[in-house]
């Protein structure tokens, strides 16, 4: 099987493709006699699909997997444009991730899901998730994503300890700091919250067979609002799989195009902010001790050295003592040395 799946590589990449994003990656494989998993303890996880019932250790995470991936990387080092990430989630997902990108000889990157499963954003879980790639010899490089078509909308699921919603601003802002490759999810450069889909119109297999414990994944799936104005949102001109939110439709590009203080237009400077400031694209990850809600850190390169401030709490908090900075780029206020409610200043370090 290992060898056909090398073979449909190479036939794409003779074609031209840049490169492959393998889904699931560390399900790819099972024990080689087929064991049954056993039932997941009593009290251990949420359970709203069969899938949560069982202890996944011989369906995932098989020790074969890394020779795969590293037989793969052979074959994509011949094809100078290549690039592979993996996509890795579950309990081991911080030690695949490593084992799976390690030594520049396995994934280019991998793709994580330690912000999409999560209903708050804290200081507290940046420094966990992001404080695990020190940069350390033959550590390899991650990816990462806040909201996608597996997980309900960012905008929709994070809040402050007090229950303030975070602004997608602010989650912008913070994904195009961290370090590794950043993946924005269509609509994210809008704001988009996560769409209200009736039962009836579900498409979503799980989300139909689970009603009502999980709504599934067709909320962060329904259509691109490009114009308002237009059918079903300029997104096609017959009725599309899934329903347009009205919601939507007030955050269209076309709307958001002529508006100065839209997110889109603060995605396009935060993106090109990234694009043009090594420190944020390649530098290091230097964590800044700071008590919540305060998350503070610095991305570094050479003598350059970019200060990132994120008040992630509902009360303005003083920053005097992190030095001037000179701003790039700023969400919410800041004034004299005092950063706003959910705010947060990116700039160069004095």
């Amino acid at each position: 099987v290992q060898d056909a799946l090398l073979d449909v590589a190479e036939y794409w990449l003779d074609r031209g493709v840049d490169g492959f994003r393998l889904d699931a990656i560390n399900y790819a494989m099972h024990n080689p006699a087929l064991t049954d998993n056993p039932p997941m303890p009593e009290g251990v996880g949420r359970r709203t699909r069969p899938f949560d019932f069982q202890s996944h250790i011989h369906n995932q995470s098989q020790p074969e997997i890394p020779a795969f991936l590293a037989r793969l990387r052979t074959l994509t080092d011949r094809y100078d444009a290549a690039f592979v990430v993996g996509e890795i989630g579950g309990e081991f997902e911080k030690t695949e991730m490593k084992a799976y990108t390690a030594d520049d000889r396995h994934l280019h990157s991998g793709y994580s899901f330690a912000f999409l499963s999560q209903s708050r954003l804290t200081a507290a879980l940046v420094r966990d998730v992001l404080g695990a790639w020190d940069g350390s010899p033959g550590e390899g490089w991650p990816s990462w994503a806040f909201s996608n078509h597996d997980a309900p909308r960012a905008g929709s699921r994070w809040r402050t300890a007090g229950g303030t919603p975070i602004p997608p601003e602010l989650s912008l802002a913070l994904l195009m700091c961290l370090r590794g490759n950043v993946f924005l999810y269509q609509g994210e450069e809008l704001g988009l919250p996560q769409a209200d889909v009736p039962f009836e119109r579900l498409r979503d297999p799980e989300a139909i067979a689970n009603w009502p414990l999980t709504h599934g994944r067709d909320g962060a799936r329904t259509p691109m609002p490009w114009a308002a104005d237009a059918p079903f949102a300029g997104f096609s001109d017959v009725e599309p799989w899934l329903p347009v939110d009205p919601r939507h439709t007030a955050l269209s590009v076309d709307t958001q195009e002529r508006g100065s203080d839209a997110v889109l237009h603060l995605a396009r400077r935060l993106i090109a902010m990234r694009r043009d400031a090594p420190a944020l694209r390649i530098g290091s990850f230097e964590i800044i001790d700071a008590a919540e809600p305060l998350l503070a850190f610095d991305r570094i390169d050479g003598a350059n050295r970019i200060r990132c401030l994120f008040n992630l709490g509902d009360n303005e908090i003083n920053i005097g003592a992190f030095g001037p900075i000179e701003p790039m780029q700023s969400i919410g206020t800041m004034h004299a040395h005092v950063l706003s409610p959910i705010s947060a200043v990116i700039g160069i370090a004095a």
